[in-house]
């Protein structure tokens, strides 16, 4: 029986892609997509681009593969990775690769109201983790030794964080650096934060960033770059955007700060403030102890002048009140030299940093002035300022030797103030 049975039919692949194409060109139709772009390219010329679409939403890991035209792109948009889009789409079956790709057309950025929507699910699942819990919220070190900062290379927040930790209180600071938008931006800072958080010389972490469009900060209200900051042991601080942006990040966070100058506030102290607050405790400690000397000197003043203890219990009422005014004088110390070694280890540190200043300032002038000097030695104008000149023959050539120059040549002779020209005579050669 089984060799009469009719021989399964062999299908060519032509013939198996015709009809793929078929089904599909006839099956389907213009919808509309919505998702984030992923590895972008383009040609050569730029027209034509090539990307995947990832579905925004978490827990979803669905994706399909597009191309565009870049006329395809709606006017004063730029398609970049981390982009949430939305477009006309059409579902295409691409003979050459062997595989369903979606041609998109009309692509414009996603309305916000979509995004946060997104955002404030993502939110309210996190919380009820307890990710933003306050309790959960580790305090910042009053003075840290160091501070880890990360940040985008060339980016405008780098530059005001480290001014304003220079103007504030001078503190060695760790900067990593990362992408700070586009689809690299969630894995980079969540990988430089987990290295600072493993760094010893690290009491701190600061992320940085610059204000942006809301698909800009995108990435800081991803779930994976929550995690990681709730992950660290090293208190965190978030600088993210101005004002009115407040990202996922900023609510892990361990504090967070309206713009990245902001963050750089809670990050270290303001060393004037300090100052004057030591200035003020000491005033206050010495205050107290007067108050507290002069309190005891007149109750022991009436103890004195009760009529069984005077004249002859002189001697025992005075002791201990040599003894008070002596303990007054003490906490009296006490209370200036609490306040002086804070601030002359602060003047030290100025002075410490001006002398640094000074040495490479001058080290720098030394080294200018060494080589201006061999500048001077070949300077080729020189020997002409001694008295010496030089012999150029019709064409401008330096003539090096006697022996090449002719009767009757017309020779020029250079001086440090002009030309002279000179002609040479028979027997002169």
């Amino acid at each position: 029986m089984a060799d009469d049975a009719a021989p399964a039919r062999i299908f060519e692949v032509d013939d198996v892609v015709s009809a793929l194409e078929r089904v599909i060109s006839e099956h389907t139709r213009m919808i509309y997509i919505r998702g984030e772009v992923v590895n972008l390219r383009s040609g050569r010329d730029g027209r034509l681009l090539w990307f995947r679409l990832e579905d925004p939403r978490d827990g979803h890991d669905a994706r399909v593969d597009c191309f565009a035209y870049a006329t395809d792109v709606a006017d004063g948009h730029d398609l970049a990775d981390g982009g949430v889009v939305q477009a006309v789409a059409r579902p295409e079956f691409s003979r050459r690769d062997g595989r369903l790709i979606i041609r998109l057309r009309r692509i414009e950025p996603a309305g916000e109201g979509e995004i946060l929507r997104m955002i404030e699910e993502r939110r309210r699942r996190l919380a009820d983790e307890g990710l933003f819990d306050a309790a959960l919220r580790r305090p910042l070190p009053f003075v840290p030794a160091g501070v880890g900062l990360v940040t985008a290379a060339g980016g405008a927040a780098r530059a005001d964080v480290l001014r304003r930790i220079e103007e504030r209180f001078p503190t060695r600071v760790l900067v990593a650096h990362a992408a700070m938008q586009g689809a690299a931006c969630v894995s980079e800072v969540t990988r430089q934060i987990a290295a600072l958080d493993a760094d010893p010389r690290v009491d701190v972490i600061l992320v940085a960033r610059g204000g942006g469009s809301l698909q800009d900060l995108l990435p800081f209200s991803d779930e994976a770059m929550v995690r990681a900051i709730r992950a660290t042991s090293t208190p965190v601080v978030v600088g993210i955007g101005h004002q009115p942006d407040v990202t996922l990040a900023c609510l892990a966070a361990d504090a967070a700060g309206a713009t990245p100058t902001a963050a750089a506030d809670l990050v270290v102290p303001d060393r004037a403030v300090l100052i004057e607050d030591l200035r003020a405790l000491g005033r206050r400690l010495s205050a107290s102890a007067l108050r507290v000397a002069g309190r005891a000197a007149r109750e022991l003043d009436l103890i004195a002048a009760r009529p069984g203890l005077v004249r002859p219990h002189e001697a025992v009422v005075r002791r201990p009140r040599e003894a008070v005014e002596a303990l007054a004088a003490r906490l009296a110390r006490a209370a200036r030299d609490g306040v002086a070694a804070p601030a002359r280890d602060l003047r030290s540190l100025d002075a410490r940093r001006a002398l640094a200043i000074g040495t490479a300032q001058s080290g720098a002038a030394a080294r200018l002035a060494v080589l201006t000097a061999r500048l001077a030695v070949g300077d080729p104008a020189r020997p002409l300022a001694e008295g010496f000149a030089l012999v150029r023959d019709e064409a401008g050539d330096l003539v090096r030797s006697a022996a090449a120059v002719p009767a009757g040549m017309l020779l020029s002779l250079e001086f440090r103030d002009g030309v002279v020209p000179a002609r040479v005579e028979e027997g002169e050669a």
